[in-house]
């Protein structure tokens, strides 16, 4: 008979910590995949050589798609997350301010001089700004509003 600390190779579900890592990844996971990405095209280059602009607007394009894709995954997270107290709340925040954190560096760096950044990667520390300001901005305003609703209603007893 399995516990809930250990996994049930029967049924393959992972353990309790197996699935705290796994929900901590799918509700946070949006900003730490993305500032790793971030990292990546600002420090280790993925600067595309571009003869056209047809061809520079396809990758700058890309990388609006997945700061789409990050705002969606984020958007998702917080509803989810408004249920569960404001702790789970603050988590969100500081861990969604991780990209800006990234591109606040990259500026700095960049303007000391200590990394030299493409109009590519200074258009992607542009998007990602954006993404970022309305995760943290509109998101936590959200989050916070749908919190002090929830408290509201158990307060009430519904």
């Amino acid at each position: 008979m399995a516990t809930l600390h250990t996994a049930n190779p029967e049924l393959g579900m992972p353990g309790r910590a197996g699935r705290s890592i796994l929900d901590f990844g799918v509700r946070h996971g949006a900003p730490i995949l993305f500032s790793v990405l971030l990292w990546w095209v600002l420090w280790w280059g993925h600067t595309p050589s571009v003869a056209t602009t047809d061809e520079a607007m396809k990758h700058v394009s890309w990388i609006g798609v997945i700061a789409l894709f990050y705002v969606a995954w984020q958007a998702r997270a917080v509803l989810s997350l408004s249920h569960n107290g404001v702790g789970h709340s603050l988590v969100g925040i500081l861990v969604s301010l991780l990209p800006l954190f990234v591109v606040g560096y990259a500026i700095v760096d960049w303007v000391r001089g200590g990394n030299p950044l493409s109009v590519f990667q200074v258009i992607v520390m542009a998007q990602a700004s954006l993404a970022t300001l309305i995760d943290v901005v509109i998101f936590t305003w959200f989050s916070l509003r749908l919190n002090r609703m929830t408290m509201a209603n158990m307060a009430e007893g519904h």
